[in-house]
């Protein structure tokens, strides 16, 4: 076991993704692991993974995580699981940039926009 700082950063127009564990960054065979930065009125595209499950972790701010047509207002210290297959998105509720921690049951997640 070797402490890992390689990080893969993507940027979007609605923000940031850091891959911290997975296949983007070589250290993972089984789950994925990724920060992501939501700035003000900002929200993910909405989409599916059809192979994993995804946790989603508020570090900062207030997220809203729309699952399957139902939503969740979300603060810091806060989590959902949202089940594989299932349709979804983030979008930042709050009047600050949000941080999340999101979690896949998979290092190579299926992606799928809806």
């Amino acid at each position: 076991m070797q402490a890992q700082s390689r990080i893969v950063r993507n940027e979007f127009p609605w923000g940031v993704i850091e891959w911290l564990a997975g296949g983007e960054v070589g250290n993972s065979k089984e789950l994925s692991i990724a920060r992501v930065t939501l700035p003000l009125g900002k929200a993910t595209d909405t989409h599916v993974h059809g192979n994993c499950e995804e946790s989603v972790y508020v570090t900062r701010g207030r997220v809203e995580c729309t699952s399957a047509g139902r939503s969740a207002l979300l603060s810091a210290g806060e989590l959902v699981v949202v089940p594989r297959g299932a349709v979804h998105g983030l979008r930042n509720a709050g009047a600050e940039p949000a941080e999340v921690l999101l979690s896949y049951s998979s290092s190579a997640r299926e992606f799928k926009l809806a």
